[in-house]
């Protein structure tokens, strides 16, 4: 309950943010349409580059690919995620519209949308010494609400459900004399992902993106994005 106080405070605190028609949009007239390209902060710097269109009806795609920095001890690494995603995005309002009871109508707001992405990623690590890649694909899964105004401030908050690969340290075998290289290999591990963002449309054309995810797996992130909408 406490943590969906929280949520819901952070929800209503970006309405008041909200700079009423300044773009002449309606307040949830969000862009599906777009490019954006990101500086990934973990314990290394990455970038990320991603493009977005707009399909029939509720659906949209995304294309992205991150380059992400790993740093083992005494060795720097590049996580290179390539991925491809479907999704769709509906008010809560048009989404409980179709709940009726005895023919009546909830009667409930768009005040926030829902959204859910379903698609693939592959996973690659270069390094100085060593390179690694997977040539089988994971299926890779992000949900979560949408709410804000499309004139100014924007709000997200999502999960990110996938198969994650993090470089690891070969240990030598008991007894055995173990070649001075050390040698590395994946481990792959299903992680969950939570994050939130925010995102403010500086005109028509280009917005600046805020985001921070934390992770079962890797290291905490943070990400900050220039993007141009279409």
């Amino acid at each position: 309950m406490k943590s969906l106080n929280l949520i819901l405070v952070f929800v209503f605190s970006f309405y008041s943010l909200a700079e009423e028609g300044r773009l002449g949009r309606e307040p949830n007239e969000y862009k599906y349409t777009s490019i954006g390209i990101d500086i990934i902060q973990t314990d290394e710097t990455g970038i990320g580059a991603k493009i977005s269109f707009a399909l029939p009806g509720p659906l949209y795609a995304v294309l992205e690919r991150r380059a992400e920095g790993v740093d083992k001890d005494t060795e720097s690494y590049d996580r290179i995620i390539n991925g491809a995603r479907i999704g769709a995005q509906i008010g809560i309002g048009d989404l409980l519209s179709n709940v009726s009871t005895k023919g009546m109508s909830l009667g409930i707001k768009n005040f926030f949308d829902v959204y859910g992405e379903l698609g693939i990623k592959s996973v690659a690590i270069d390094g100085d010494i060593n390179s690694f890649s997977e040539d089988d694909a994971h299926a890779h899964l992000v949900g979560g609400i949408r709410f804000g105004d499309s004139n100014g401030w924007e709000g997200k908050i999502f999960i990110d459900y996938s198969k994650e690969s993090e470089v690891i340290i070969k240990p030598c075998p008991d007894n055995q004399i173990c070649p001075r290289i050390i040698e590395y290999v994946l481990s792959n591990k299903t992680d969950q992902k939570f994050g939130a963002g925010i995102l403010y449309n500086i005109n028509n054309r280009s917005a600046v993106t805020f985001e921070l995810i934390s992770s079962k797996v890797l290291d905490s992130s943070l990400k900050i994005g220039y993007q141009i909408n279409f």
